[in-house]
C-alpha cells in the first residue's frame, strides 16, 4: 500500500536541496565574455578613484585665499595663465591671483585648491591678455573631487556571487580586470516521464499532449545561467 504523501512548504523543499548544492568550479574568462556569469571571488581595488584630485565642473582652478576679499562690490580679478583639459596635466606653477581654465575631469594642478564654475565668473581681455573676475570667496577644497572620493584602494569593488551586469562590466574594466573568475556554469539535464506526453514535433493524439514544460524549464536554467541538455 502506497504510503500517503504530506506536502511540506516550498521553502522548505528548497532548505532541503540546497543542503547538497556545492561550491562549483571556477574559471577563468575574458571580460567581454563575462556578461551575465557570477562572480567566483571578491574583485578587489587596487588603486583609489579618482586616483588624482579633479575638477567636477568646467571652470578656473584656483588658490582660494585670493578670493578672501571677494564680494558683489568688491570682485577679485585673475590673471588666466592656461587650459588643462580631461587627460592632460598642467606643469606651469600657479601664483597669487593667477587662474587656470579647466574642463570636467581634469587634475587640479598643483597650487591650486578650489575650482570656480564657469557660470560664476566673468571673463574679458586686456593688454593681450585673458582675466575673469568673480565676486564671491571660496575655501580649499569648493569643488574639488578629491583622490579615492569615490572607491578606496584595497576595498571591495565587487563581492563574490554577483551576476556580472553591464554596470559591473564597466567598473571592472575601470580597474583594469580584462580578465575575470567567474563560477563554471553548471550542466543540468532535462528527463521527462508521463505516458501521456509528445514531443513538440510529433502530432498530436487522443489522449496526449506535447511536452512543453521541458522547455519551460530549459529556458529557466539557461536564464539563471546553466548549460541545458535535454534527454527527452
Amino acid at each position: 500500500m502506497l504510503e500517503k504523501r504530506i506536502p511540506i512548504p516550498v521553502a522548505e523543499a528548497v532548505t532541503r536541496v540546497m543542503k547538497y548544492a556545492y561550491q562549483g568550479e571556477m574559471e577563468k574568462v575574458s571580460l567581454i565574455e563575462s556578461y551575465g556569469r557570477t562572480l567566483g571571488e571578491d574583485v578587489i581595488a587596487d588603486h583609489d578613484v579618482p586616483h588624482f584630485d579633479r575638477s567636477p565642473y568646467d571652470g578656473f582652478a584656483i588658490r582660494a585665499e585670493d578670493t578672501k576679499e571677494a564680494s558683489s562690490s568688491n570682485p577679485i580679478q585673475f590673471e588666466v595663465i592656461g587650459e588643462i583639459g580631461a587627460g592632460f596635466v598642467f606643469t606651469e606653477e600657479v601664483k597669487e591671483f593667477q587662474a587656470v581654465r579647466i574642463m570636467t575631469g581634469a587634475a587640479i594642478p598643483a597650487g591650486c585648491n578650489a575650482v570656480v564654475m564657469l557660470e560664476l565668473t566673468e571673463g574679458f581681455e586686456e593688454n593681450e591678455k585673458t582675466y575673469m573676475k568673480l565676486k564671491r570667496s571660496f575655501v580649499a577644497g569648493d569643488n574639488i573631487s578629491f583622490k579615492g572620493e569615490d572607491v578606496k584602494q584595497n576595498s571591495i569593488l565587487v563581492k563574490k556571487g554577483t551576476v556580472i551586469k553591464p554596470g559591473v562590466a564597466a567598473l571592472l574594466a575601470t580597474f583594469g580586470y580584462s580578465t575575470v573568475y567567474v563560477v563554471k556554469q553548471p550542466v543540468i539535464g532535462i528527463v521527462t516521464t508521463g505516458s501521456e506526453l509528445l514531443e513538440v514535433h510529433e502530432q498530436l493524439k487522443p489522449g496526449k499532449i506535447r511536452n512543453s514544460n521541458s522547455y519551460m524549464v530549459a529556458a529557466q536554467i539557461e536564464r539563471a545561467g546553466g548549460i541545458v541538455q535535454y534527454y527527452g
